[in-house]
């Protein structure tokens, strides 16, 4: 018995009989389920799908190895352009066959004329490759529903004959026999009898044959007798429609699959977010319980040393500031989500949420800038070693004084484990970073003072040589801790003791007095007393100072002042602050040893900008030479994005707002903001050639004045007599709000001059 031949399956080389394998590529059953024929998603070629997830074709996959994800073509707008603006399929038509023409389908234009033997497979048409694939599949489906319709009225045209002989035999057969009973009775009838019914019977006859037959109903006469011209007129007009059906049809069926993958992208990315935030929830629980092992490590540890008789020092309140009760800055870091944060990631970066990070945590938008730029400016690239970024910062903060932030920049110059004989003194430190100490002290009491030799002395110091990126990077930690020493003296951030050294750990240097206390409480007293609000109420102060402020405003928009005036009112308020509080000044605060070790030329303080009878330097015009104009760029120039941070710090810190004033609400405080910001800088020689000087006489009265002038110039002399003599009515978080615009004020004053100067020496 012979058997029928068979043929292996191209891909998983089983043997089938022929009709079961598939006319293109040959493929079983299985084989054409698990590997479907597919379109790539770029180039929108056909190819075998060899997983599921495969949605590219192998040539599409290499080139997004080698040259990235491709942009859509100009021509053609198939995402294939993995080489400049064009697929390579537009690049080798346009070479072989010229630039693009319209596509008759599309009206795009990107067909390419192939000429007569291109045009042959489309009927002449000038289509783009899709509209070709699309036609020639249209095509391909007609031949075959034409295959099928021919076969199928072959069949209904033999039925048709079949019935219609046997209706003709029937109609003869029946014609035979009336003509036979039509001569039988023509015998018996007479010939007018027999002409009526010859008559009745052709009538009836005519009319079966007028009755027309039923028809199939797809069959469509024809004109001349040719069948193959009735199927072309039928083709070519249902063509069009058919390519265009086609090509919605896939476009839809490409949304779709776009929307899927969409779709799955969301569900991962919730996934990934659902992680997260459990993530989030688990290192925050577990950071609250290492902070309260911390606490009681920390009680331990210091009634342990108590018990050993060793002397503890102790603020004299309790809670982070000195000046702020505890209870109040508890509760805005519980009340406030953004605030718990904020802290709580402060405390993964660094192990331990200081006084002074709680304290700002009053504000935190602004708390948020600075922790940012701080972050970036101590353990982000940049020109400086992290040792020496600590160190300097340890350098800046001695100046004031401020053994807080000493203590809190020794501890991290431990955890490095880095030149720990540099903390036995400055002297002990190398020679580059001890000439860095005569624009340290310059910059911390009389930034005025900087030229452009002190910059030129840095530079082209030999081997000990600063470059300028380093040296920028250098005066931003000075600038930023002598401004930040002002911020802590200001709030009266108390010491923290360190828990490490329970552990045997190196003792971290800790100031024997309160920062509360640096001063006695008889310094000023006398400017003090003079505005105290012992003698009027303190909510008529309040109301008192609205009404200067209604007041100026509709002056402002009145009348305006001419430079002349603006320009006599500095000067007028430049020798008023020279009066304000000099004669207590002169008292010289002595520095502890612990923090003097870091200090050489301690007598070297703040003296006025404008000194009776001296030769005083010239008024920094700050349109010559402004932060947003010169300073931002300089600075972002030689240290790459810190400039950005600034400026984002200065910002928040100017821009700052909650539209209240104690007890007051919606009240528009930009006029008191930039009269307290403008009023440091006056102090410092830097005039604004457009504000009027004379409204910071009207809003700020002597004793704030006093406060700011001893928190920006003698921050080590502040105290809590001074903190309290100054809006009474107040909260605490609007005073933090004032130290936070001074110590930007000071800040971008100091960066100011210094800039200035090494813009100088550039040029």
């Amino acid at each position: 018995m012979a058997t029928s031949a068979l043929y292996a399956c191209t891909k998983c080389n089983q043997r089938y009989p022929f009709e079961e394998l598939s006319q293109g590529q040959q493929l079983c059953k299985e084989c054409r389920i698990a590997h479907p024929i597919v379109k790539c998603t770029y180039c929108r070629s056909e190819f075998q799908q060899e997983s599921k997830t495969n949605t590219i074709c192998k040539k599409c996959a290499q080139n997004v190895k080698q040259f990235g994800t491709p942009k859509p073509c100009q021509y053609c707008n198939i995402i294939a352009a993995f080489i400049g603006t064009k697929c390579q399929r537009c690049t080798n038509s346009e070479k072989k066959y010229g630039p693009p023409q319209t596509c008759e389908q599309c009206k795009q234009q990107c067909a390419f004329d192939r000429k007569e033997e291109g045009r042959r497979k489309v009927d002449g048409k000038l289509l783009c490759w899709l509209c070709t694939l699309s036609y020639r599949r249209v095509l391909q489906k007609t031949k075959e529903q034409r295959k099928g319709f021919s076969s199928s009225h072959s069949n209904s045209s033999l039925n048709e004959k079949d019935h219609h002989s046997r209706q003709q035999h029937h109609h003869q057969h029946h014609q035979q026999h009336r003509h036979s009973s039509s001569h039988k009775l023509s015998g018996s009838l007479s010939p007018e009898q027999e002409q009526g019914l010859w008559k009745q019977s052709h009538k009836s006859s005519s009319i079966q044959k007028e009755t027309p037959k039923k028809k199939p109903k797809l069959e469509v006469k024809p004109s001349n007798g040719d069948s193959s011209s009735i199927t072309q007129s039928m083709d070519s007009g249902g063509t069009d429609n058919f390519i265009l059906i086609s090509q919605l049809k896939e476009e839809v069926m490409s949304l779709k699959r776009m929307l899927q993958q969409r779709d799955q992208t969301i569900l991962e990315k919730d996934r990934k977010l659902t992680e997260l935030k459990a993530d989030f929830q688990y290192q925050e629980s577990n950071m609250r319980v290492k902070m309260n092992n911390m606490e009681k490590v920390h009680k331990e540890a210091m009634e342990q040393q108590q018990e050993k008789g060793v002397r503890v020092p102790r603020p004299f309140s309790s809670g982070p500031s000195a000046f702020i009760p505890e209870e109040e800055v508890v509760e805005a870091s519980q009340v406030d989500p953004q605030t718990e944060q904020i802290l709580a990631e402060a405390y993964s970066l660094s192990g331990h949420v200081d006084h002074l990070t709680q304290v700002m945590g009053l504000h935190p938008h602004y708390l948020e800038s600075f922790l940012r730029s701080q972050f970036y400016l101590l353990r982000m690239d940049g020109p400086l070693p992290l040792h020496c970024r600590h160190y300097i910062a340890i350098m800046a903060a001695a100046r004031h004084q401020c053994s807080f932030l000493v203590s809190l920049h020794v501890r991290e110059f431990y955890r490095m484990g880095m030149c720990l004989e540099w903390l036995k003194g400055l002297q002990y430190a190398p020679q580059r970073l001890r000439n860095l100490n005569e624009i340290n002290k310059i910059l911390a009491h009389r930034p005025w003072l900087i030229t452009k030799e002190h910059i030129q002395n840095l530079v082209k110091t030999g081997e000990h040589s600063w470059s300028l990126a380093e040296l920028v990077h250098a005066v931003v930690i000075l600038a930023h801790f002598h401004s930040l020493a002002s911020f802590v003296f200001g709030s009266g951030i108390n010491p923290q003791v360190d828990t490490q050294n329970a552990n045997g750990f190196q003792s971290v240097y800790i100031s024997d007095y309160c920062t509360c206390d640096l001063a006695s409480d008889h310094h000023l007293e006398r400017d003090l007393s003079s505005t105290s609000p012992g003698t009027t109420d303190s909510v008529s102060e309040l109301e008192a100072l609205m009404d200067r402020m209604k007041r100026l405003q509709e002056e402002r928009e009145e009348h305006e002042a001419s430079q002349e005036e603006m320009a006599t009112r500095f000067e007028k308020e430049k020798k008023e602050s020279l009066l304000v509080g000099s004669e207590d000044m002169k008292d010289e605060m002595v520095p502890t040893s612990k923090v003097s070790r870091f200090v050489e030329d301690a007598t070297f303080g703040y003296q006025h900008f404008a000194r009776h009878g001296e030769d005083n330097p010239p008024t920094f015009r700050a349109q010559d030479y402004s932060w947003e104009d010169h300073g931002f760029s300089l600075v972002n120039r030689l240290y790459s994005d810190i400039g950005l941070l600034l400026d984002d710090k200065f910002r928040t810190a100017c821009d700052l707002t909650y539209y209240n004033m104690a007890s007051h609400e919606d009240v528009d405080t930009t006029m008191l903001r930039r009269a307290l910001f403008n009023y440091v800088h006056c102090m410092y020689g830097i005039r604004y050639d457009d504000y009027d000087y004379g409204e910071v006489n009207q809003l700020l009265e002597r004793s704030l004045k006093v406060y700011i002038k001893t928190v920006t110039c003698y921050p080590e002399r502040t105290t809590r007599r001074m903190y309290d003599s100054y809006w009474c009515q107040f909260r605490h978080s609007e005073k933090v709000h004032v130290n936070l615009l001074l110590m930007e004020a000071r800040m971008q004053a100091e960066l100011l001059y210094t800039l200035r100067a090494i813009t100088r020496y550039m040029t």
